[in-house]
C-alpha cells in the first residue's frame, strides 16, 4: 500500500488535497494510506520513521519551511516524490524548493483538473521506482545481460580527445569510483587508441542496471583477437566480459564509494605495451571531487532560464495524461526559448541546439506527439528532471565540469526528436540522426 503525506499548516488546504486524491484513488482503484504534518519539521520527522510513495509540500510554514524540509527528506530517500504545494508567487522560492529536491510545483488556489492529470502521473512513477521486477530491454547494446535501464550513454570515438573525454568522464566526473571501474575504464581505453591507430571509429555504449555498468565498444572485428588477449592479459582484473561479433562488453559492479580516481591521460599512443596504461605508466589516488559553480550567464537570462526550464518541467509531467494540443504547443514553445537563451553562450550552445531541434519536432510533429504520448511520458519526465539538474548543479550547487550533463541533455533531445521524425522522408529535421540508433 502507498504511504502519502500532505504537509500544510493550513487545515483547509490539507482536506481539499486529501478529498481530490481519495476521489483519485477511489476511481482508478489505487490503496493509499494518507497522513498528514502540520509544518516541515513535523514532515521530516514522520519521513524518516516511514517512506512515503509521494509527499506534497506546502513551502511557507511555521518552525520549518518547506524548503528545509525537503531538503532534509530528499538526503535520506531519494525514491520519494516531493511536490511543492504553494501560492508563493516568488520565483526565487520555486527555484529554491525545486533545487533542494522537490521534482514539481503546483501553485495555488489548486486547479482539481490539473492536480488529477498530474496525480495519475505521479503514481505512474511510483509504480516504476518501487517495482522490483527485472527490466528485460529489448534494445540492450550489451552482450551480456538484457536488464537494464532504458537509458543510454555513448560515446562517440573519432580521435583522441574523444577518448581522453570517455576517461576523464569516468575517472574524474564521477561522484564515486572503484578498482574495478578504473581497469574497465582502461581496458576500453587502450582498444579505443588502438582502434584510432588502425584508422577507425568506434562508439562506447554504456548501460546500466540497479547493481551494474555495462560498457560496451563497438568495432571489434577491425582488432586481432591476438591484441585484445594481450589488452585483457595486461589488465588481469577485468575477467567479466564477452565477445560477441563486431561487440565486446564488460560488467562492473556499479561503484559505492565516494571518492573519485584521479588520473592522468597519455597524450601519445606508440605501441601495444604504451597503449594500455599500466598502474606503474598512470598513477592515481583518491581525492575529493572539485566542483565549480559557473556564471557564464548574464543574471537575466539565467532567471528567464530558471522560469522556462520550471514551466517544461510542469508540462513534461503531463505527457502520459490526457494531454492537450494547447499544451504541446507550450512545450515546443519553452523548448525553443530554453535554447535561444542557452545558444547565445559558446558553454551551453550545443544543449540549446539540441533543444532547438527538438522543439521544432514537436512543433511539426503534433498529433504525433499527442498519439505517443504514453511512450513518451517517462522519457519526457526524466528530461524535465534532468534540465532542472542542469541548472541547479552548473549554476547553484556546483560540478566538475561546465559540460557536465550535456551528454545526456543533448542524448535524450536527440531520441525524442528521432522519435517524432523517424517517418520523414528528405526532411532536414532527421539529418545527423541515423547514428544515435546505430550499434
Amino acid at each position: 500500500m502507498k504511504k502519502i503525506l500532505i504537509v500544510d499548516d493550513n487545515q483547509n488546504n490539507r482536506m481539499l488535497l486529501r478529498a481530490l486524491i481519495e476521489d483519485y484513488c477511489e476511481s482508478n482503484d489505487e490503496s493509499v494510506t494518507i497522513h498528514e504534518a502540520h509544518n516541515g519539521l513535523e514532515a521530516s520527522l514522520l519521513a524518516e520513521d516511514t517512506h512515503y510513495s509521494l509527499i506534497f509540500m506546502d513551502i511557507m510554514m511555521p518552525e520549518m519551511d518547506g524548503i528545509e524540509a525537503t531538503h532534509r527528506i530528499r538526503s535520506f530517500d531519494p525514491k520519494v516524490i516531493i511536490v511543492a504545494v504553494s501560492a508563493v508567487d516568488d520565483g526565487e522560492r520555486q527555484r529554491q524548493i525545486l533545487s533542494n529536491g522537490a521534482e514539481d510545483y503546483i501553485s495555488k488556489p489548486i486547479n482539481a483538473d490539473v492536480f488529477i492529470a498530474r496525480l495519475g502521473n505521479y503514481f505512474s512513477l511510483i509504480h516504476s521506482r518501487e517495482s522490483v521486477k527485472n527490466r528485460f530491454n529489448p534494445s540492450a547494446a550489451n552482450v551480456i545481460s538484457a536488464d537494464i535501464f532504458s537509458r543510454k550513454l555513448l560515446f562517440y570515438i573519432q580521435n583522441e580527445d574523444d577518448l581522453a573525454e570517455f576517461w576523464e568522464y569516468y575517472l574524474l566526473a564521477q561522484e564515486g569510483g572503484s578498482e574495478y571501474l578504473s581497469n574497465g575504464v582502461r581496458t576500453l581505453y587502450a582498444l579505443g587508441a588502438i582502434s584510432l591507430k588502425l584508422g577507425n571509429k568506434n562508439q562506447i555504449i554504456i548501460e546500466e542496471s540497479d547493481s551494474n555498468l555495462y560498457m560496451t565498444m563497438t568495432g571489434m572485428d577491425h582488432i586481432d583477437s591476438k591484441i585484445i588477449k594481450l589488452i585483457f592479459l595486461k589488465n588481469s582484473d577485468v575477467t567479466d566480459y564477452k565477445i560477441q561479433e563486431n561487440k565486446l562488453s564488460i560488467r562492473i559492479p556499479r561503484p559505492e564509494k565516494k571518492h573519485v580516481l584521479v588520473a592522468i591521460v597519455p597524450q601519445t599512443v606508440a605501441t601495444v605495451a604504451q597503449t594500455a596504461p599500466s598502474s606503474s605508466t598512470i598513477p592515481y589516488v583518491a581525492a575529493q571531487e572539485v566542483l565549480h559553480v559557473y556564471d557564464y550567464m548574464e543574471l537575466d537570462d539565467l532567471s528567464d532560464l530558471r522560469e522556462y526550464v520550471g514551466k517544461l518541467n510542469s508540462l513534461m509531467l503531463v505527457v502520459g495524461g490526457e494531454i492537450e494540443l494547447h499544451e504541446v504547443e507550450e512545450i515546443s514553445t519553452n523548448l525553443q526559448q530554453i535554447s535561444r537563451i542557452s545558444s547565445g553562450y559558446a558553454d551551453s550552445y550545443a544543449i540549446g541546439q539540441a533543444l532547438l531541434g527538438m522543439g521544432y519536432a514537436i512543433s511539426e510533429h503534433k498529433a504525433l506527439f499527442m498519439a505517443k504520448s504514453n511512450d513518451l511520458a517517462p522519457m519526457c519526465a526524466a528530461f524535465g528532471r534532468d534540465l532542472n539538474s542542469w541548472i541547479r548543479l552548473i549554476f547553484v550547487e556546483g560540478a566538475s565540469s561546465v559540460h557536465y550533463m550535456d551528454d545526456t541533455i543533448i542524448a535524450n533531445a536527440q531520441t525524442i526528436q528521432a522519435i517524432l521524425t523517424m517517418d520523414d522522408t528528405g526532411g532536414e529535421s532527421c539529418e545527423g540522426l541515423d547514428d544515435i540508433f546505430d550499434f
